[in-house]
């Protein structure tokens, strides 16, 4: 690996472990927001409109978009079985979102899932920085 990629590949990397499982996260905010600001709608036309003058709509579709260039500045330096598995932590941070900020109930079943979760995308890293 010549110096330029590896410097690329090591600035890629705060990308995957922090942007995108929090891009992630503002994600899956602005989408159970929206689904709160269009419910008791019925879905049609009528849903779709008032869904692109909702703003909620807008911010994420927004984010999709920053999303979207973050992967692809991730994809273009790190190979895709070494930067997707670190795109799992979004799901532990969703789990907290639901406990903190919507005031949802955690099972028992999504800590356990939320730790394997962790151990899973640590030992991929830990591979991948041996490899």
């Amino acid at each position: 690996m010549t110096t330029t990629v590896l410097g690329r590949a090591r600035a890629a990397k705060p990308l995957v472990w922090l942007a995108m499982p929090l891009m992630a996260l503002v994600n899956q905010y602005l989408a159970e927001r929206t689904a709160q600001a269009l419910a008791g709608r019925a879905f049609g036309l009528g849903w779709l409109a008032a869904a692109i003058r909702t703003p909620w709509v807008q911010a994420w579709i927004g984010c999709e978009i920053v999303t979207l260039a973050v992967w692809m500045v991730v994809l273009s330096n790190l190979t895709l079985s070494a930067a997707f598995p670190m795109t799992a932590l979004g799901y532990v941070l969703v789990i907290g979102l639901g406990w903190t900020v919507l005031a949802e109930p955690v099972t028992l079943a999504e800590l356990i899932g939320g730790a394997t979760i962790l151990a899973g995308v640590w030992l991929l890293g830990d591979g991948e920085a041996k490899a």
